[in-house]
């Protein structure tokens, strides 16, 4: 079987990209934004020497048994004054935009594509982190965010602690790269009703629309959210828009998770995770492909797509060619990213990446559906990993969202 010489699938692709921004149609990005902080776990020393039996012993305890097995997320922790500490006391990197359609918001804007995103904290601070030309709505229709004068009032702000393999923290050394996302209040969605009508009246023409935000609202909110989401999905949908995508995120419990998607069954036509995300979702051995293929059926979705370290896959009833230009849209992204710590625009393919083998073929066919697979550009030592999935996601919106060839 001919090895497939991704370096150069990917370089191919960077002379495509342009073609791709010209092309793009309107991304709607919603529907929770806000404000990122981020500490490096291995310069975080008041956490490191935490008093034993004090909050900030339990959220150290917490971190850094994630770092050391390797595993990121999100952890909520009922602190109420940790965000105060943790501003106080630590040393932050830098702060950033903060939730996974805004994320892809600022990618897209970054690339030249038109996106559109909720936004409820007008705030200096928030609007600090956001790039100009990201869109967002007012009373007085839709403007770029650099025209918006501020606001008072502001959402809490999240913590990013961020570790990479083969810096010590403490007394581990972490073999994987990741970052744990910590926020010590309950979100919710934004409560921005100018982005719901303007959402509504640009559908008919946008490329896609992007659900997410759904896995930090408390229990108590969490049933008035969806529906509310379920009334502006079907509206998105009732003025003509194909693409709703729902990306999952990382629960707290499986009852929440499994309430967001049993709710919003049949509201969204997409679904996206991490690869560990997905492998929450299987019951015992059960194999995760084999898993995904269960969830694309139940849910009756147009694609499921799953991105791991060193690939992405899709499962779809559309063109598996597309879908496949769509995941390597998205990892070039990506990759870009962890290279620089920041969302860019890329030039060429990481220097130092690597190409792992596939857990599957690049094209194959399962009864009505096809999936899509490509290895991603891997770094062993990112700069950066918080937001890969959600430039990812940026990334195959960009492809997908473009009208079909007639």
């Amino acid at each position: 079987m001919k090895t497939e010489d991704w370096g150069k699938v990917y370089r191919d692709l960077v002379q495509r990209l342009p073609a791709h921004v010209r092309d793009a149609r309107l991304t709607m990005c919603g529907l929770s934004t806000f404000l990122d902080g981020y500490v490096r776990l291995h310069e975080a020393e008041p956490l490191l020497n935490a008093k034993g039996g004090t909050p900030q012993a339990a959220l150290s305890q917490e971190l850094f048994r994630r770092a050391s097995v390797g595993i990121g997320g999100e952890f909520y922790m009922d602190w109420p004054e940790g965000g105060m500490w943790v501003e106080e006391n630590l040393q932050f990197s830098r702060w950033g935009l903060g939730g996974s359609g805004a994320q892809a918001a600022q990618m897209l804007a970054i690339m030249g594509a038109p996106a559109l995103m909720s936004l409820e904290d007008r705030s200096s601070r928030q609007l600090s982190v956001i790039h100009p030309n990201v869109l967002v709505a007012t009373n007085r229709g839709v403007v770029g965010c650099g025209e918006l004068s501020t606001a008072p009032g502001r959402k809490p702000a999240h913590y990013i602690f961020e570790f990479t393999a083969g810096t010590q923290v403490g007394s581990i050394i972490p073999t994987r790269s990741s970052r744990t996302i910590v926020r010590f209040t309950d979100e919710r969605l934004d409560n921005d009703s100018d982005f719901t009508r303007e959402s509504i009246a640009a559908a008919g023409n946008a490329g896609a629309g992007i659900l997410s935000g759904f896995n930090e609202i408390g229990d108590q909110d969490i049933e008035a959210a969806l529906t509310k989401t379920i009334a502006l999905a079907q509206a998105w949908r009732s003025r003509g828009l194909e693409t709703i995508h729902l990306e999952l995120g990382d629960y707290a419990t499986v009852k929440a998770r499994d309430t967001v998607l049993e709710k919003l069954a049949g509201a969204f036509t997409s679904l996206g995770m991490s690869y560990s995300e997905l492998r929450a979702l299987c019951v015992g051995s059960q194999d995760a492909i084999s898993k995904a293929f269960e969830l694309s059926e139940e849910l009756n979705l147009s694609r499921l797509c799953v991105h791991a370290d060193t690939w992405a896959l899709a499962i779809t009833n559309s063109d598996p060619q597309r879908e496949l230009e769509a995941l390597l849209c998205g990892c070039l992204l990506a990759s870009a990213r962890a290279e620089r710590g920041e969302p860019y625009q890329p030039t060429g393919v990481p220097a130092n990446a690597e190409f792992h083998d596939l857990p599957l073929e690049k094209f194959s066919k399962s009864g009505e559906r096809f999936i899509a697979c490509c290895a991603s550009p891997y770094l062993e030592r990112p700069i950066a990993t918080i937001g890969l999935g959600d430039t990812f996601l940026a990334g195959t919106l960009l492809v997908l969202g473009q009208a079909e060839p007639a």
